[in-house]
This record gives structure tokens, C-alpha cells and sequence, in this order.
């Protein structure tokens, strides 16, 4: 008999550790990289650690090394079943923790890399780019998962006229 799966209580929710992760879909009309799905991809996750404030001759202060970007880390990516007319490919970022106020967070940016086949409409209408650019996830005893979505799209050529 297969196991069942089991739908969380609220209380079992809670006690699960920090997590982010997510995906990186595109349809499949766009191509897809050689070989493993996942050699198209870098997908990076920076901290930002939480500001420190001490009381100088003007006021409040930031105490200088605190409240700065860690070097960036970056995040194995692995191939995930297709999804209809969509590739997918799934990442999880590793020993993520609860974020402090007011500013720690996480930054997790994604880019194409390696060699994509090329369709036949990217080949005349434009090319590939990821959406977005990055995003900024702040995990806290509340919301402590985390989940985000990049897609690839096709990027129109624009022609502009210079004079």
C-alpha cells in the first residue's frame, strides 16, 4: 500500500525549521538548456545581516560591520517534472535561519547560464531573460517557508531609430 500523505496542523507548520526555496519555469517553446535542465541556471541567495545601532555624538548610529550583504552563496539547482507546456527546475537554499529586525533578509537572484538549444522564435522575435531580477524574502517566527517563482521570458528585439 503506498503512503498516504499527510496534510500539516498549523502546530506541526510552526515547528518545521526555516525554508526558501522555489522555481524557475519557462514554456517550452522557449528552448531549453543541453543537457540537464539544470545547467541553464545560477540561482544566488545573499544575507543581509541585521543592523546594530549605538548612541554616538549625533544620535543613533549604525555600528560599522553590522547591517551589511554576506558574499553570495550559490544554490544547487535540480530538474523538477514538467509541468503541462512548462519546464521547470527546483532549487532549495541551504542553512537558512529566522531573519532579526529591522533589515535582515534574504536576496535570491537567478540568471541564465550555459547552452540553451535556440528555438525558431527566439531566432527572429528576441531573446531570453529572467523575471524577475531577484527577490528579497524576509523570514520571520510568522512566516518562517518561504517559496518564489522566476520565469523565463522571451524579450522582444526593439529596433530604435537613431538621428
Amino acid at each position: 500500500m503506498p503512503p498516504r500523505s499527510k496534510i500539516l496542523t498549523e502546530r506541526e507548520v510552526l515547528a518545521l525549521p526555516p525554508m526558501l526555496f522555489g522555481h524557475i519555469r519557462w514554456q517550452k517553446g522557449l528552448g531549453a538548456p543541453i543537457g540537464d535542465p539544470a545547467s541553464g541556471f545560477r540561482v544566488q541567495c545573499q544575507e543581509h545581516t541585521v543592523s546594530q545601532f549605538r548612541i554616538g555624538p549625533a544620535g543613533p548610529e549604525v555600528i560599522p560591520g553590522t547591517g551589511v550583504w554576506k558574499a553570495a552563496v550559490t544554490v544547487p539547482c535540480t530538474a523538477a517534472p514538467d509541468q503541462g507546456d512548462q519546464h521547470v527546475v527546483r532549487f532549495i537554499v541551504p542553512d537558512v535561519h529566522l531573519n532579526m529586525f529591522p533589515d535582515g533578509k534574504y536576496r535570491i537572484a537567478a540568471e541564465l547560464t550555459g547552452n540553451w538549444s535556440l528555438s525558431p522564435i527566439q531566432k527572429y522575435l528576441g531573446f531570453r531573460r529572467i523575471e524577475p531580477l531577484a527577490y528579497q524574502v524576509s523570514l520571520t517566527k510568522e512566516n518562517h517557508i518561504a517559496s518564489v517563482d522566476f520565469e523565463v521570458v522571451l524579450e522582444p528585439l526593439r529596433l530604435y531609430a537613431f538621428g
